[in-house]
């Protein structure tokens, strides 16, 4: 038989509800008096505690109650109209779980029948006017005997800071991934953006290390921390380093780690980790400018320098001896200052990517510049032409800078001791330039004396020349223009040069071959070179 309210004594009901907020009798000294309606009122201790259990209802926050293990109402305590709106009388012999929402029922189920051991319950509860308020269920471990049930210790609580489900929403939309792994360091869970971040599908990386997924050449610093905050507490690393990608591409992620209780169910550690591939590339260019800016002012500080101290020098030497003779050595010190300037300009000037690409002709964009930069005894021919979206105008600039440079270090005087080293025994009295478009791109070619093979591995590098008169920066122009389109340049034998769709014949001197994307290999950088 279930006990009732009414089968004990006020004392004893007194002694069960003794941590109701109210006081050391406070709901209980109610309930004594609905147990014995008709006693005029027992002691004056249980009388004194009825009073207060009246005076707070009104505006209380919370209730008591005790319910049976399978969620029938044994007693109500005073402050349930203030809590639910409904009469505590008529609460008592219903079923709690009935008022509680259907989402939230079974977490209270399991508290009430000693199923779970959360004892702590933030639920909903239907009030009479048809909404739910949300509550804090306390639910006492041990039985009462005396009613048969528990004693359950509701407190309403704030709406947004008891509404689980919205964390649960945190993990759903955040753009954060969260991963927790377990003491063996395999992965217990990860969070819905997984897909979005990585590709993969939720929960498919369950059970598996995540240190098989981190880049080869990060594997050994991240493996270390990784297991340090293993087996360290207090070690909360934050690394970046690169992960593969459901597709087999590699992003950046900037993870941070922390260590979970001791007694927490979940796993050892918490790790939110987020792409930074967009931060690491702009540090990427920021690098390479910083770099670009280190040239610079070695060029101003050094090349820049001499032929100044030429100038000066012939001036001195002008005015000492009434001749103008030692000022042509320092016309040719001005010459030298002015293609300095104009290179350093280009390469500054140069950025990293391609804001506004245009389609255009390659032959075009050759004669253009060959009627720039062509020397009086060249000629230039266009063999099979090409569509190119990219920068018209940067790559003009690369084609002058390969021009001049055949040109220049073609001239006989130049022979063996040229900007990249071209030089052989003999000179060209007549220089012959070809471009034409290729199966993967386009190549650049001359038959002058080539680029001796000591040299070729250097050809590209910034100052790189072993010309007395040289910059070292046209071919340094010609790599910044090729890599801001997304494109390669490679020098190679004319023998060696790929195949052109067109019936010319590519000379075997230098020969610079540049290969591009095609139309379709990425939407996300269309500049591409279309052979036709």
């Amino acid at each position: 038989m279930t006990l009732r309210p009414t089968d004990c004594s006020t004392d004893t009901l007194r002694d069960v509800s003794e941590d109701d907020e109210y006081g050391a009798a406070g709901g209980a000294s109610e309930a004594g008096s609905a147990a014995d309606p008709g006693r005029a009122g027992g002691s004056s201790d249980t009388n004194e505690a009825g009073r207060r259990g009246q005076s707070a209802s009104p505006g209380a926050d919370r209730f008591v109650a005790a319910v049976a293990v399978d969620g029938e109402v044994l007693f109500a305590g005073p402050a349930v109209p203030a809590v639910l709106g409904v009469d505590r009388g008529a609460l008592v012999g219903e079923d709690l779980l009935a008022r509680v929402h259907p989402n939230d029922r079974g977490p209270v189920a399991d508290a009430i029948s000693a199923v779970a051991t959360e004892r702590v319950v933030t639920h909903r509860l239907r009030h009479a006017n048809g909404g739910f308020v949300w509550v804090e269920s306390v639910v006492d471990e041990e039985l009462a005997p005396e009613f048969g049930g528990r004693v359950v210790t509701a407190r309403r609580v704030d709406r947004d800071a008891a509404f689980p489900e919205r964390f649960q929403k945190f993990l759903e939309y955040g753009s954060d991934l969260v991963t927790v792994v377990d003491a063996d360091g395999r992965v217990r869970y990860e969070s819905p953006s997984v897909e979005e971040v990585l590709g993969y599908e939720q929960g498919s990386t369950v059970g598996r290390s995540p240190l098989g997924y981190v880049h080869p050449d990060d594997r050994e610093r991240v493996t270390e921390q990784f297991y340090r905050a293993l087996s360290d507490p207090d070690e909360s690393p934050t690394l970046e380093y690169r992960y593969r990608t459901a597709d087999g591409d590699w992003v950046w992620l900037e993870s941070r780690t922390r260590s979970l209780p001791a007694d927490a169910e979940v796993g050892r550690l918490l790790i939110n980790s987020r792409d930074v591939s967009e931060r690491k590339e702009r540090e990427r260019r920021l690098t390479d400018r910083n770099e670009q800016l280190d040239r610079f002012a070695s060029i101003v500080s050094h090349d820049l320098r001499n032929p100044l101290a030429v100038i000066r020098g012939s001036m001195e030497m002008a005015q000492l001896k009434d001749d103008t003779e030692p000022l042509e050595r320092g016309e040719r010190a001005v010459d030298r200052i002015d293609q300095l300037v104009s290179e350093l300009l280009t390469l500054a000037r140069q950025g990293s990517g391609i804001d506004d690409p245009t389609e255009f002709a390659l032959g075009a964009v050759a004669r253009d510049a060959w009627d720039t930069a062509g020397g009086d005894d060249a000629d230039l021919v266009v063999g099979a032409d090409a569509t190119i979206r990219g920068d018209r105008g940067r790559l003009r600039q690369a084609f002058e800078n390969l021009f001049r440079n055949a040109v220049e270090h073609a001239a006989p005087e130049a022979v063996g001791e040229t900007e990249g080293g071209r030089g052989d025994e003999n000179g060209a009295d007549s220089l012959t330039v070809v471009v034409t478009a290729t199966d993967g791109g386009f190549l650049v070619a001359d038959d002058g004396p080539g680029v001796d093979a000591d040299h070729r591995e250097s050809v590209f590098e910034p100052g790189f020349t072993t010309c007395e008169d040289g910059t070292g920066y046209g071919l340094d122009i010609v790599r910044e223009v090729v890599e801001s389109h997304g494109w390669t340049v490679g020098l190679c034998d004319g023998d060696a040069a790929p195949a052109s769709s067109e019936n010319v014949t590519v000379p075997d001197g230098a020969c610079f071959v540049f290969s591009g994307p095609g139309p379709d290999a990425d939407s996300e950088r269309p500049l591409w070179i279309d052979g036709r």
